[in-house]
C-alpha cells in the first residue's frame, strides 16, 4: 500500500502497525468522508510520535540506519494487492476507463498543468528511443507524454503500486498505443532493465512523491544509454508537499528541508543537482514555473 512518502519514514520501523491502520481507515473513509479520513488521520500520527522532538529524532535514526526496503521486505519489488485492488486493476486497464483518465487529464492539461507541452517535448526530445516513466500515478505524467509520443518511441510506465500501472494500459487503450506503451509493476530501487538500456527516464512528480532519492538516482544512471537524459519535473518547494505533517509538528519552513534531506526524500533544487552530478548525471537545462494560481515547479533535464 501506498500511503506517503514522509510517513513511510517516520514509522520504518513499525510497517506493520502503520500499514495495517491505513488499510483500514482507507476501507472505511475513502473516497467519501474525506475530512474524517484526515481527523483519523492525523490522531494516529500525533499519538504515535507525540512530540517534535520524537519525529526528528525518528528521522535522525532514519538517516543513520534506514534502508530502502519496501514493507519490511515483504514485497521488495512491488505493492501488495488485496482482492479489491485486482478487480480495480482490471478495470483501470480497459478502454473505457482510459477515456476517463484521458478526459480528467485534459482538463488538468489545460487548467493548472500549464508545464505540460515543455514536459512532453523535453521527453519526446527525438524519434526511436526508449522512455522510462518512474511513478504512473493517476496517469497524468504518462498521458502528456503518450500525447506528444513520436511514431517511432516506445514507453514504459513504473510503478510500485500494479494498480496505478493499470492506468498506463488504459489510456494506451483507448489511444490506440498499446503496441508502443504499457505499465510495468517495479521498485524504483531495483528496476528490471539491463544496464544502458534505455535513452530516456522521465518522471512527473514522481520523484518528490517517492522515498530513497539517493538510490533511485542511482538507478537512473545505471539504466541510462551514455548521453541518455533524466527528465524531472517536481515542485519547486518540497515544503509544499509536506506542509500538513510539519505544521502537526510545529516544524518551519526553514526546519523543513534539512529534515527532508535526512529523509532522504527530495529536498528542493540544490540537493537534488549536487546529488546527480556526485552520481554522474549532470544538470543540462531547468526550467523554472511560476503562477499565481498553483505552486512553482521546476523542470529538470540531467544528462549522462
Amino acid at each position: 500500500m501506498v500511503i506517503n512518502e514522509l510517513l513511510d519514514v517516520l514509522f520504518w520501523k513499525n510497517t506493520k502497525k502503520y500499514v495495517r491502520f491505513y488499510t483500514e481507515l482507507i476501507q472505511k473513509y475513502l473516497p467519501d468522508n474525506t475530512d474524517e479520513y484526515r481527523k483519523q488521520s492525523d490522531a494516529f500520527v500525533l499519538d504515535s510520535i507525540q512530540t517534535k522532538e520524537n519525529f526528528i529524532k525518528i528521522i535522525e535514526d532514519y538517516n543513520a540506519n534506514g534502508k530502502p526496503i519496501w514493507q519490511e521486505q515483504a514485497m521488495q519489488n512491488c505493492d501488495v494487492m488485496g482482492r479489491d485492488a485486482v478487480r480495480t486493476a482490471l478495470q483501470y486497464g480497459s478502454r473505457i476507463m482510459g477515456e476517463q483518465r484521458f478526459t480528467q487529464h485534459e482538463n488538468a492539461i489545460s487548467g493548472w498543468a500549464y508545464h505540460a507541452d515543455d514536459y512532453a517535448k523535453a521527453v519526446n526530445v527525438k524519434d526511436n528511443i526508449n522512455i522510462l516513466e518512474l511513478s504512473t500515478g493517476a496517469g497524468l505524467g504518462t498521458c502528456i507524454v503518450m500525447k506528444h509520443l513520436l511514431p517511432n518511441n516506445y514507453l514504459i510506465s513504473v510503478d510500485i503500486d500494479f494498480v496505478a500501472t493499470r492506468n498506463a494500459d488504459g489510456l494506451a487503450q483507448y489511444m490506440n498505443l498499446s503496441n508502443r506503451v504499457c505499465g510495468l509493476n517495479a521498485n524504483f530501487w531495483h528496476l528490471p532493465f539491463e544496464d544502458g538500456s534505455l535513452d530516456m527516464v522521465c518522471t512527473h512528480y514522481g520523484l518528490d512523491e517517492t522515498g530513497e532519492i539517493e538510490t533511485t538516482v542511482k538507478e537512473v544512471f545505471r539504466v541510462l544509454k551514455p548521453g541518455g537524459r533524466f527528465v524531472v519535473l517536481a515542485r519547486k518547494d518540497p515544503y509544499v508537499r509536506h506542509k500538513h505533517y510539519m505544521n502537526l509538528f510545529d516544524i518551519s519552513e526553514i526546519e523543513c528541508n534539512p529534515l527532508l534531506k535526512k529523509a532522504r526524500l527530495y529536498s528542493g533544487f540544490d540537493d537534488l543537482v549536487e546529488m546527480a552530478d556526485i552520481h554522474h548525471l549532470s544538470l543540462f537545462e531547468h526550467t523554472f514555473f511560476q503562477r499565481d494560481t498553483s505552486h512553482h515547479r521546476i523542470l529538470y533535464i540531467f544528462q549522462k
